[in-house]
Protein backbone atom coordinates (compact mmCIF):
# COMPACT_ATOMS: atom_id res chain seq x y z
CA UNK A 1 0.00 0.00 0.00
CA UNK A 2 1.68 3.32 -1.25
CA UNK A 3 1.35 6.18 1.54
CA UNK A 4 3.07 8.68 0.00
CA UNK A 5 1.02 11.74 1.15
CA UNK A 6 -0.13 13.69 -2.38
CA UNK A 7 0.30 17.39 -2.84
CA UNK A 8 -2.75 19.36 -3.04
CA UNK A 9 -2.94 21.87 -5.71
CA UNK A 10 -4.69 24.68 -3.78
CA UNK A 11 -3.93 28.58 -5.27
CA UNK A 12 -5.80 31.29 -3.20
CA UNK A 13 -6.29 34.78 -5.02
CA UNK A 14 -3.46 37.35 -5.31
CA UNK A 15 -4.60 40.63 -3.86
CA UNK A 16 -3.29 43.96 -4.28
CA UNK A 17 -2.30 44.93 -0.89
CA UNK A 18 -1.22 48.99 -1.85
CA UNK A 19 -4.04 50.68 -0.24
CA UNK A 20 -4.00 53.68 -2.49
CA UNK A 21 -4.06 51.45 -5.34
CA UNK A 22 -7.22 51.67 -7.56
CA UNK A 23 -7.40 47.61 -7.64
CA UNK A 24 -6.53 47.56 -3.94
CA UNK A 25 -7.73 43.98 -2.97
CA UNK A 26 -9.80 43.66 -5.71
CA UNK A 27 -11.25 40.19 -7.63
CA UNK A 28 -10.57 42.04 -11.02
CA UNK A 29 -7.16 42.45 -11.13
CA UNK A 30 -4.53 40.18 -12.85
CA UNK A 31 -1.35 39.61 -10.77
CA UNK A 32 1.64 38.17 -12.02
CA UNK A 33 4.99 37.01 -11.08
CA UNK A 34 7.77 39.64 -11.42
CA UNK A 35 11.33 38.51 -10.66
CA UNK A 36 12.75 37.34 -7.06
CA UNK A 37 15.16 39.82 -4.68
CA UNK A 38 17.19 38.88 -1.53
CA UNK A 39 18.01 40.56 1.90
CA UNK A 40 20.89 40.89 3.52
CA UNK A 41 19.09 39.19 6.66
CA UNK A 42 18.08 36.11 4.15
CA UNK A 43 19.89 34.10 1.78
CA UNK A 44 16.19 32.94 0.38
CA UNK A 45 14.84 34.05 -2.93
CA UNK A 46 11.80 36.46 -2.10
CA UNK A 47 8.95 36.71 -4.53
CA UNK A 48 8.21 39.96 -6.12
CA UNK A 49 4.72 41.04 -7.79
CA UNK A 50 3.12 43.04 -10.50
CA UNK A 51 -0.25 44.69 -10.19
CA UNK A 52 -1.42 44.48 -14.14
CA UNK A 53 -3.89 47.42 -13.02
CA UNK A 54 -2.21 49.33 -11.05
CA UNK A 55 1.07 49.45 -12.92
CA UNK A 56 3.04 48.59 -9.54
CA UNK A 57 5.04 45.81 -8.18
CA UNK A 58 5.31 44.82 -4.52
CA UNK A 59 7.06 42.13 -2.68
CA UNK A 60 6.11 39.42 -0.22
CA UNK A 61 6.00 41.65 2.80
CA UNK A 62 5.19 44.82 0.98
CA UNK A 63 3.25 47.21 2.83
CA UNK A 64 2.56 45.30 5.30
CA UNK A 65 4.43 45.38 9.41
CA UNK A 66 7.00 42.80 8.61
CA UNK A 67 8.75 45.18 5.26
CA UNK A 68 12.03 45.79 6.15
CA UNK A 69 12.11 44.53 9.90
CA UNK A 70 15.26 42.56 9.09
CA UNK A 71 14.03 38.65 9.76
CA UNK A 72 14.33 36.33 7.83
CA UNK A 73 11.25 33.68 6.69
CA UNK A 74 12.57 30.65 8.93
CA UNK A 75 12.92 33.25 12.27
CA UNK A 76 9.54 34.13 10.93
CA UNK A 77 8.31 30.43 11.43
CA UNK A 78 10.02 29.72 14.30
CA UNK A 79 8.78 32.82 15.57
CA UNK A 80 5.51 31.83 15.02
CA UNK A 81 5.71 28.32 16.52
CA UNK A 82 7.15 29.10 20.07
CA UNK A 83 4.03 32.04 20.20
CA UNK A 84 1.62 29.30 19.43
CA UNK A 85 3.00 27.20 22.72
CA UNK A 86 2.53 30.55 24.36
CA UNK A 87 6.22 31.77 24.95
CA UNK A 88 6.79 35.23 26.07
CA UNK A 89 8.10 37.56 23.55
CA UNK A 90 11.10 37.40 26.17
CA UNK A 91 11.84 33.93 26.05
CA UNK A 92 11.34 33.83 22.46
CA UNK A 93 13.83 36.80 22.12
CA UNK A 94 16.17 34.69 24.50
CA UNK A 95 16.05 31.58 21.82
CA UNK A 96 16.35 33.58 18.66
CA UNK A 97 19.07 35.85 19.56
CA UNK A 98 16.96 39.15 18.79
CA UNK A 99 15.82 41.79 20.89
CA UNK A 100 12.28 41.88 22.77
CA UNK A 101 11.09 44.69 20.60
CA UNK A 102 11.94 43.02 17.55
CA UNK A 103 10.09 39.61 18.58
CA UNK A 104 7.31 42.12 19.51
CA UNK A 105 6.79 44.15 16.16
CA UNK A 106 7.33 40.48 14.17
CA UNK A 107 4.80 39.07 16.42
CA UNK A 108 2.32 41.84 15.80
CA UNK A 109 3.14 41.79 12.13
CA UNK A 110 2.48 38.15 11.93
CA UNK A 111 -0.72 38.59 13.21
CA UNK A 112 -2.31 40.58 11.21
CA UNK A 113 -1.27 39.10 8.13
CA UNK A 114 -2.57 35.55 10.01
CA UNK A 115 -5.94 36.99 10.50
CA UNK A 116 -6.20 38.26 7.24
CA UNK A 117 -5.31 35.24 5.68
CA UNK A 118 -8.02 33.49 7.72
CA UNK A 119 -10.56 35.43 6.07
CA UNK A 120 -9.79 35.25 2.82
CA UNK A 121 -8.96 31.33 2.58
CA UNK A 122 -12.58 31.03 4.92
CA UNK A 123 -14.09 33.00 1.96
CA UNK A 124 -12.31 32.03 -0.94
CA UNK A 125 -12.74 28.13 -0.36
CA UNK A 126 -16.57 26.57 -0.14
CA UNK A 127 -17.04 25.40 3.89
CA UNK A 128 -19.49 22.87 3.57
CA UNK A 129 -20.98 23.47 7.46
CA UNK A 130 -22.83 20.73 8.38
CA UNK A 131 -22.59 20.91 12.29
CA UNK A 132 -21.06 23.57 14.73
CA UNK A 133 -19.88 23.35 18.36
CA UNK A 134 -19.16 26.58 20.10
CA UNK A 135 -18.07 26.87 23.94
CA UNK A 136 -15.89 29.55 25.90
CA UNK A 137 -12.99 29.36 27.82
CA UNK A 138 -11.59 31.88 30.41
CA UNK A 139 -8.66 33.08 31.78
CA UNK A 140 -6.71 35.57 33.59
CA UNK A 141 -5.78 38.90 32.40
CA UNK A 142 -3.22 41.11 33.76
CA UNK A 143 -4.08 39.99 37.38
CA UNK A 144 -6.21 37.02 38.89
CA UNK A 145 -8.74 39.87 39.34
CA UNK A 146 -9.74 40.13 36.08
CA UNK A 147 -10.94 37.45 33.71
CA UNK A 148 -11.09 37.49 29.75
CA UNK A 149 -13.64 34.86 27.69
CA UNK A 150 -12.60 33.12 24.44
CA UNK A 151 -15.32 32.30 22.75
CA UNK A 152 -14.91 29.54 20.25
CA UNK A 153 -16.47 28.23 17.15
CA UNK A 154 -15.51 24.95 15.50
CA UNK A 155 -17.02 23.03 12.99
CA UNK A 156 -16.76 18.89 13.74
CA UNK A 157 -16.87 17.08 10.79
CA UNK A 158 -13.78 18.37 9.65
CA UNK A 159 -12.36 19.77 12.87
CA UNK A 160 -12.04 23.60 11.52
CA UNK A 161 -11.54 26.04 13.81
CA UNK A 162 -13.90 28.88 12.15
CA UNK A 163 -13.87 31.95 14.68
CA UNK A 164 -13.02 33.33 18.09
CA UNK A 165 -13.99 36.16 20.05
CA UNK A 166 -12.27 37.47 23.54
CA UNK A 167 -15.01 39.67 25.36
CA UNK A 168 -16.94 39.34 28.41
CA UNK A 169 -19.22 36.35 29.01
CA UNK A 170 -22.27 38.46 27.53
CA UNK A 171 -24.67 37.78 24.24
CA UNK A 172 -22.52 40.90 22.68
CA UNK A 173 -19.02 38.56 22.65
CA UNK A 174 -21.46 35.53 21.34
CA UNK A 175 -23.75 37.87 19.03
CA UNK A 176 -20.00 38.88 17.52
CA UNK A 177 -18.62 35.14 16.96
CA UNK A 178 -22.19 33.92 15.30
CA UNK A 179 -22.25 37.12 12.78
CA UNK A 180 -18.55 35.78 11.82
CA UNK A 181 -19.29 32.10 11.10
CA UNK A 182 -22.32 33.64 9.14
CA UNK A 183 -20.41 35.94 7.14
CA UNK A 184 -18.17 32.52 6.95
CA UNK A 185 -20.75 30.33 6.01
CA UNK A 186 -22.91 32.45 3.52
CA UNK A 187 -26.37 31.01 2.54
CA UNK A 188 -25.54 28.04 0.92
CA UNK A 189 -28.04 25.70 -0.29
CA UNK A 190 -28.28 22.42 1.87
CA UNK A 191 -30.64 19.13 1.85
CA UNK A 192 -29.93 19.14 5.67
CA UNK A 193 -30.60 21.88 8.42
CA UNK A 194 -27.43 22.97 10.00
CA UNK A 195 -27.01 21.38 13.10
CA UNK A 196 -25.65 23.70 16.61
CA UNK A 197 -24.65 22.44 20.27
CA UNK A 198 -23.34 24.45 22.88
CA UNK A 199 -23.52 24.62 26.65
CA UNK A 200 -26.90 26.05 28.51
CA UNK A 201 -25.39 29.93 28.27
CA UNK A 202 -28.16 31.84 27.14
CA UNK A 203 -25.67 34.25 25.42
CA UNK A 204 -25.60 31.10 22.42
CA UNK A 205 -29.42 31.26 21.76
CA UNK A 206 -29.81 34.84 22.02
CA UNK A 207 -27.07 35.26 19.24
CA UNK A 208 -28.63 32.63 17.17
CA UNK A 209 -32.04 33.71 16.95
CA UNK A 210 -31.03 37.50 16.12
CA UNK A 211 -28.05 36.47 13.80
CA UNK A 212 -28.96 33.00 11.68
CA UNK A 213 -31.78 34.80 9.96
CA UNK A 214 -32.64 33.22 6.79
CA UNK A 215 -30.17 29.86 7.54
CA UNK A 216 -32.02 26.61 8.07
CA UNK A 217 -30.55 25.45 11.49
CA UNK A 218 -31.17 22.92 14.89
CA UNK A 219 -30.22 23.93 17.97
CA UNK A 220 -29.28 21.31 21.16
CA UNK A 221 -27.81 22.70 24.12
CA UNK A 222 -26.02 20.61 26.55
CA UNK A 223 -27.44 21.51 30.21
CA UNK A 224 -24.68 20.00 32.82
CA UNK A 225 -25.11 19.96 36.37
CA UNK A 226 -22.04 19.65 38.68
CA UNK A 227 -21.81 19.67 42.73
CA UNK A 228 -18.76 20.04 44.48
CA UNK A 229 -16.90 20.15 40.75
CA UNK A 230 -18.22 16.72 39.95
CA UNK A 231 -20.60 16.03 37.22
CA UNK A 232 -24.18 14.79 38.62
CA UNK A 233 -26.76 14.89 35.59
CA UNK A 234 -26.16 15.87 32.11
CA UNK A 235 -29.81 17.05 30.25
CA UNK A 236 -30.80 17.61 26.52
CA UNK A 237 -32.69 20.51 25.37
CA UNK A 238 -33.77 21.15 21.80
CA UNK A 239 -34.40 24.70 21.34
CA UNK A 240 -35.05 24.25 17.91
CA UNK A 241 -35.40 21.26 16.30
CA UNK A 242 -36.25 17.64 17.67
CA UNK A 243 -34.00 14.21 18.64
CA UNK A 244 -34.25 12.90 14.98
CA UNK A 245 -32.08 15.91 13.94
CA UNK A 246 -29.29 14.99 15.67
CA UNK A 247 -28.32 11.58 14.73
CA UNK A 248 -25.52 9.58 15.26
CA UNK A 249 -22.69 11.38 17.85
CA UNK A 250 -24.29 14.55 17.83
CA UNK A 251 -26.05 14.94 20.88
CA UNK A 252 -22.79 16.45 22.80
CA UNK A 253 -20.09 19.39 22.86
CA UNK A 254 -17.56 16.58 23.57
CA UNK A 255 -15.31 17.45 20.69
CA UNK A 256 -15.06 21.77 21.46
CA UNK A 257 -14.58 20.57 24.79
CA UNK A 258 -11.75 17.97 23.87
CA UNK A 259 -10.61 21.11 21.80
CA UNK A 260 -10.64 23.48 24.72
CA UNK A 261 -8.66 21.04 27.05
CA UNK A 262 -5.91 20.79 24.59
CA UNK A 263 -5.66 24.55 24.26
CA UNK A 264 -5.24 24.47 28.15
CA UNK A 265 -2.51 21.48 28.05
CA UNK A 266 -0.28 23.70 25.49
CA UNK A 267 -0.48 27.40 26.05
CA UNK A 268 0.57 28.89 29.06
CA UNK A 269 -1.61 31.76 28.49
CA UNK A 270 -4.62 29.85 29.34
CA UNK A 271 -3.45 27.72 32.56
CA UNK A 272 -5.41 29.54 35.39
CA UNK A 273 -3.00 28.01 38.17
CA UNK A 274 0.43 29.51 37.13
CA UNK A 275 1.68 32.93 36.81
CA UNK A 276 2.13 32.40 33.05
CA UNK A 277 -1.49 34.04 32.39
CA UNK A 278 -1.37 36.65 29.86
CA UNK A 279 -1.00 40.44 30.83
CA UNK A 280 -2.15 42.03 27.97
CA UNK A 281 -5.40 41.55 25.62
CA UNK A 282 -3.42 42.09 22.73
CA UNK A 283 -1.60 39.44 23.31
CA UNK A 284 -3.58 36.43 23.66
CA UNK A 285 -5.42 37.82 20.61
CA UNK A 286 -2.01 37.92 18.51
CA UNK A 287 -1.86 34.05 19.74
CA UNK A 288 -5.34 32.94 18.56
CA UNK A 289 -4.55 34.44 15.47
CA UNK A 290 -1.44 32.70 14.50
CA UNK A 291 -3.02 29.44 16.25
CA UNK A 292 -6.34 29.52 14.02
CA UNK A 293 -4.18 30.17 10.83
CA UNK A 294 -2.47 27.26 11.44
CA UNK A 295 -5.59 25.09 11.83
CA UNK A 296 -7.22 26.58 8.34
CA UNK A 297 -3.93 24.97 6.98
CA UNK A 298 -4.44 22.01 8.57
CA UNK A 299 -7.54 21.97 7.73
CA UNK A 300 -6.80 22.41 3.86
CA UNK A 301 -4.47 19.84 3.44
CA UNK A 302 -6.77 17.35 5.16
CA UNK A 303 -9.59 18.52 2.28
Amino acid sequence: MNHTPTKLNVESKLFCPRRDCPCYQSLDNNITKDGVYTTKNDGVARQMFNCGKGGHRFSETGYCDLFGKHGSFKEYEQMCKLSCYGLSADAIADVLLKDTRTIATWQRGVSKKANRFHDVICLSITLTVLFIQMDELWSFLRNKNSQLWVFVGFEVDSRFWMNFELGSRTTHTATKLVTRIKHYIGKLSRINPLKVTTDKLAAYKNALQSVFTGIDYVYLQIVKKRVKMRLVTVKKCFVKGTEADFKGKTQNTSYIERFNLTLRQRVSYLQRKTLGYCKKKATIRMFFGLTSMTTTIDAIIKA
